[in-house]
């Protein structure tokens, strides 16, 4: 190679005059730098190759990271949702009213539901029902009661000479009320059952599952879901009469379902069927003493608020 001694730019060694300046370059004498450059770094390669591998290995770090970023930003970015499936509602909802026909067509020929809960939503409706119609009819002797009172008080103030006023005498909070013999008997039939379910695994030697049991339970008393819906329809036209006919009713197929619940199960058995309906009778007959003594407490309480509006 020569060097332009007046520009300074690399000219190849055959080159006469300067391509960039025009100077005379056939005295400047050539230059082994190159050579000896090319000669030095070119034999072993060691620094390209060095740098050619680390920068492969760059390269391939970064190809790596970059799908993983990928692939963790969408997890960051993306929001946490859920919904109600409404379709799967609709399939439950369609399953529990198909059992339920089934059970009211034929209480006696059992077959197991697609929920275990079906049992428990239909002893709960049937608990709901029973305090609506106490309710109502508690609210409807109030009304009645208060309107007695105030006839017999304007009739004595209209004989005294003094202003008529008309006003409830008579205070019952019959939604509170209501609401606490809902929680009472609900935690009532737990009990209950819970004792006959304890029973049910005594008598026999197979154990069952609770909601199995509760499913049974239900098939054969899902009778009461009508009894109870006529019970409150009555209490809204006032029908006493009708009223404790169908409650009559509706405690004699109770006791019927617990009764079948143990009699109709196949299986082993440590002990006959008929000493089960026994226990399960009397364990029966004190639910219905501690139910008696609840109603006898709110009879009570309305008997004090009664007599406690008049005396005002």
């Amino acid at each position: 190679m020569k060097k332009c001694p007046k520009c300074g730019a690399q000219m190849s060694s055959d080159t006469n005059f300067c391509t960039e300046c025009g100077a005379d370059l056939r005295n400047v004498p050539v230059s082994n730098e190159s050579a000896q450059t090319t000669e030095t770094f070119e034999p072993n390669g060691t620094v390209e190759n060095q740098n050619q591998q680390q920068a492969n290995q760059n390269t391939q770090q970064t190809t790596q990271a970059q799908p993983t970023q990928q692939a963790q930003q969408p997890a960051q970015a993306q929001p946490v949702r859920r919904s109600i499936d409404t379709e799967q509602a609709k399939q439950t909802a369609a399953s529990y009213w198909k059992w339920l026909l089934g059970s009211w067509a034929h209480p006696t020929n059992t077959e197991a539901p697609t929920s275990k809960w079906f049992g428990v939503v239909s002893i709960a409706i049937e608990i709901f029902l029973f305090c609506a119609s106490f309710f109502t009819m508690v609210q409807k002797a109030v009304a009645y009661l208060n309107q007695q009172a105030n006839n017999v008080s304007n009739g004595l103030a209209a004989l005294l000479g003094q202003q008529q006023n008309n006003s409830n005498l008579i205070h019952f909070n019959s939604f509170g009320t209501s609401f606490e013999i809902f929680i009472v008997l609900l935690l009532l039939d737990a009990a209950v059952l819970g004792a006959v379910y304890g029973i049910n695994c005594w008598v026999f030697r197979e154990k069952e599952s609770f909601f199995d049991f509760i499913n049974r339970f239900a098939h054969y008393t899902n009778v009461i879901l009508i009894t109870n819906l006529l019970f409150f329809l009555f209490s809204l036209m006032s029908a006493y009469t009708m009223m404790a006919l169908v409650l009559i009713l509706s405690i004699f197929l109770y006791v019927l379902g617990m009764t079948m619940v143990i009699v109709t199960r196949q299986g082993s058995q440590r002990l006959d069927r008929l000493y089960g309906a026994v226990f399960v009778a009397i364990i029966i007959l004190i639910a219905l003493g501690i139910l008696c003594a609840i109603c006898g407490t709110a009879v009570d309480i309305a008997f004090k608020s009664l007599t406690g509006g008049l005396g005002n």
